[in-house]
Order: C-alpha cells, then structure tokens, then sequence
C-alpha cells in the first residue's frame, strides 16, 4: 500500500517526492516540505503593513475616484495602504519606482495585525488633511480598490 501512494505521489508530483518512510516504514511528509511550512508558518508571524506614497507631484490612477481616472497627488501623499509577508522586493519587485511611488513599513507584526492596521488605515484615510481639502473626498485612497 506504502509502495502505491508512493507512486501515486511521485507521478502526481513529478518534481520532487513529497511522501516518505520513516525507519519503521510508516509514511511521512518529506522533510523538504516540512521546512516549506515551517518558512510559511514563520511568514505569517512576520509580516509588514505599509504605505506607498507619491514620490513626485503628478497625476495616479487612482480607483476609488467617481469621475475621473486619475488624480493629482503631491509628493508624499497616500497613494494606497496594504500587507504582505514578503516586503517590498517580494511584493513590487522592482516597479515601484516606475510608477512613481515610495514603500514605507508603518507597522511590523502578525499577518492578522497587519492586517487590521491596514483596514484602519484604509477607513480613516477619509479624515486625513490631504483628502478633506479635495473638492471631492474620496472614501479610501487612490490606490485602494477595495476597503480590505
């Protein structure tokens, strides 16, 4: 039986054998998967919730405008709020400089607080200085399309 589901893994999985024995015999995760988790698990626990910020005057996209589909941002305003486990060469790579915007960490923690300082950043964007002088305020930054 241990010999079928051996084959069955390996021919689902032709890459690697992520099913093994252990010195009894008995089947087990192979350890490089064991260690693909554990990196995971530890992600989980380390995450960043940042922003990203116009790095020069000019017009973004922006998806949370009614009327238009781009709107005029000074340096240093929000463009969009989020998280990730990954950090900013994980996340963007290298295209954040052509679209003009600067990443900055504002809270470092567990996926689940990063991502409940993201929310809050999100929700109360509305009330920031930067948005309340517009003609029109938006509901979320520019660079948001959602609320989460």
């Amino acid at each position: 039986m241990l010999a079928v589901i051996l084959v069955v893994a390996c021919v689902g999985f032709a890459h690697k054998t992520f099913i093994e024995s252990d010195s009894n015999g008995q089947p087990k995760l192979a350890e490089w998967r064991k260690e693909k988790l554990n990196r995971e698990l530890n992600d989980l626990d380390d995450a960043q919730q940042y922003v990203l910020r116009a790095k020069v005057t000019g017009l973004y996209p922006c998806f949370s405008c009614i009327d238009k589909k781009k709107i005029k941002l000074n340096a240093g305003e929000v463009y969009k709020y989020g998280f990730t486990t990954k950090n900013e060469a994980g996340r963007y790579r290298r295209s954040l400089e052509s679209k003009k915007l600067i990443y900055f960490v504002q809270y470092e923690g567990s996926i689940t607080d990063c991502m409940k300082e993201e929310r809050r950043k999100i929700y109360y964007y509305a009330v920031l200085p930067e948005n309340i002088i517009r003609v029109v305020p938006l509901i979320r930054p520019p660079g948001n399309k959602q609320d989460n």
